[in-house]
């Protein structure tokens, strides 16, 4: 059920570039509405009464790294979710008819739609480090190839500020795994790591600065 929401951007956005241009604009607006359709069904199939993580996949990718296919949804993710796919919605339909480049600007936006949802659904620290790091691409080339004036000297304050965020990010996830002896990077796993005060406080830092 969640991997609809992350890989049905991916591939209507390819699916983009196979239609004339004219059409563009409304096969995205038809890929990402599905997307929020989704989105809608998924609230009305939510078991508010369930505290834990609802509808979730969890499949063995690297496993000498850690690395999980795992997703799932709680009732914060479920709202951020809705928000991403709804503003997404709305930026595709706001933007204007005669956009240049529209194959690419358009695929890009729905690119940005599936890295977001994927970073809210991650149950795996990698996993979400991925997500958040591949919607950096296509926001990157966003502002740099349709940004305003100054759009090359944002791309570039932007890439580098992502950057330094995700590292200080990866850091706090990577010395949890080490300091806890955990054999993988799910969340399920790290909750259940039981460190001194004053380790947990060191680990914050890198993490409450990244993001």
């Amino acid at each position: 059920m969640l991997s609809l929401l992350i890989w049905l951007p991916v591939i209507g956005g390819a699916l983009l570039f196979l239609l004339p241009e004219k059409s563009v604009r409304l096969g995205a607006l038809t890929v990402s509405g599905l997307s929020l359709l989704w989105t809608l069904w998924l609230f009305t199939q939510y078991d508010v009464t369930n505290l834990g993580f609802q509808f979730t996949e969890h499949l063995t990718w690297i496993p000498a790294l850690g690395l999980d296919y795992a997703l799932g949804l709680d009732g914060l993710a479920l709202l951020m979710v809705g928000l991403n796919t709804f503003l997404n919605w709305i930026a595709i339909y706001t933007a204007p008819n005669d956009v240049e480049r529209p194959k690419l600007f358009y695929a890009l936006m729905l690119v940005v739609n599936s890295a977001v949802s994927g970073a809210f659904l991650a149950q795996n620290f990698l996993l979400f480090f991925f997500f958040f790091e591949v919607e950096l691409v296509p926001l990157y080339l966003l502002i740099a190839i349709w940004g305003g004036e100054k759009r090359s000297y944002a791309a570039t304050k932007f890439l580098l500020y992502t950057a330094l965020s995700g590292a200080l990010i990866l850091a706090g996830g990577l010395g949890l795994v080490w300091l806890g002896g955990a054999t993988d990077f799910d969340y399920e796993t790290l909750t259940k790591i039981n460190l001194p005060v004053s380790q947990q406080d060191l680990l914050l830092l890198p993490i409450l600065f990244g993001f």
